[in-house]
């Protein structure tokens, strides 16, 4: 697995990919569809969880809250706009489908989700997490992931017919507490969590108390039935808000890189290539179509929140993808029988497969915005200097 990972990476690094469409890819080779070196790829995909986990820590860390909470209209008005918009073009193709209201409902949900892993590892490592557009696209992403709780509750609501009120009462109580929770952090500057000193000098102390604080959280918010990965996000923006535990990040970065790429890798493992391939033509058209749909949805959105046009449209390419708790409900809609495995297998599909063409898509659209920019710059300097050769003259 790490042999094909890193032959894999290495070629792909050549062409300008990020390293999880090796891991994808991997999955995908060593898949019990393919040459079978995993049989069992649940096993994968539990661990892989924790990578998921580690993500959303990471994430908190660089999360400024202050920033956030100063400007969280704007993303409580563009996730709301993408909702709609995205549940007005699922309802016009359920329509044309036949589909019945609670497929339309479902894939809503699915296509309304972006990769926060992909989409702020991106950002962040082409310096653009802390820009205004960097702030208004991570405060939207945080806000999907909130999302996932009440899309969660939705499809087992419809998926079961009923639930009973010992079901239903933790959740409110739990969301409440979360909810606090945030209100508490984001108005606070500093939250001061005492760790002694001598711990800045103890490398396994402080390889435990990161991962403690990871999972520690992620199994207090699940325990109150809610996602893990909210709570690993809760124990990053400790670490952010907290200057004494500034060095825990650095211990933590090995275990970011191994466990989430056993996340994307589980995620190839589970592709069929047989059905791949007798859906080819299928597949790659729903993906142009999410891929083209999404961008235009979300660069509308950007647009209504008073972005320029150039960083609407590069926005929208950047949430233009399907996300990882998209197969989570995928699989919480396969689990109440919401879906067949024919829609299922698809999903999955078309999902991974926007995550592989994200980077393609964005360097694509990139491209073309800033070749324009540059062509209208080219001419309007030209232009100006036309004019004033004349005005000389004159």
């Amino acid at each position: 697995m790490l042999l094909s990972i890193l032959l894999i990476g290495l070629v792909l690094k050549k062409l300008n990919q990020p390293y999880f469409v090796a891991y994808i890819i991997a999955g995908i080779l060593l898949g019990p569809y393919s040459i079978k070196v995993f049989s069992n790829s649940d096993i994968i995909a539990v661990i892989g969880e924790l990578g998921l986990l580690i993500q959303m820590f990471f994430i908190g860390t660089k999360m400024d809250t202050q920033k956030l909470a100063k400007k969280i209209r704007k993303p409580v008005v563009g996730v709301a706009a993408q909702l709609v918009l995205s549940f007005i073009f699922i309802l016009l193709l359920g329509w044309y489908q036949k589909w019945s209201w609670k497929e339309v409902l479902l894939f809503s949900f699915i296509i309304s989700l972006s990769s926060s892993a992909i989409i702020l590892e991106y950002l962040e490592k082409n310096n653009e997490l802390k820009t205004p557009l960097g702030t208004l696209t991570s405060g939207i992403l945080v806000l999907q992931d909130f999302l996932l709780v009440p899309m969660l509750l939705t499809i087992n609501f419809i998926g079961q017919k009923t639930l009973t009120f010992n079901q239903i009462f933790p959740l409110i109580i739990s969301t409440l507490v979360i909810t606090i929770f945030f209100g508490v952090v984001f108005t606070n500057k500093n939250i001061n969590l005492h760790f002694p000193d001598k711990l800045k000098d103890d490398h396994e102390a402080q390889v435990f108390i990161g991962l403690l604080l990871c999972f520690g959280f992620g199994w207090l918010t699940q325990m109150l039935r809610l996602s893990a990965s909210i709570g690993a996000l809760i124990g990053g923006i400790l670490i952010a808000k907290s200057n004494s535990t500034q060095w825990l990040e650095a211990k933590l970065i090995p275990f970011r890189v191994f466990f989430l790429s056993l996340f994307f890798l589980s995620i190839g493992l589970q592709i069929n290539l047989v059905f791949l391939i007798q859906h080819i033509d299928l597949i790659f058209l729903i993906v142009a179509i999410v891929l083209f749909v999404n961008s235009a949805i979300n660069a509308l959105v950007f647009r209504l929140l008073k972005v320029s046009w150039r960083n609407s449209f590069y926005a929208g390419a950047l949430l233009s993808q399907i996300g990882e708790f998209s197969l989570v409900l995928c699989i919480v809609a396969k689990t109440q029988n919401l879906v067949n495995d024919f829609w299922y297998q698809l999903t999955l599909t078309v999902v991974a497969a926007t995550m592989l063409m994200t980077a393609i898509w964005i360097n694509i659209i990139r491209t073309f915005i800033y070749k324009q920019a540059s062509h209208l710059r080219n001419t309007g300097q030209y232009i100006y200097r036309n004019i004033n050769k004349r005005k000389s003259v004159i």
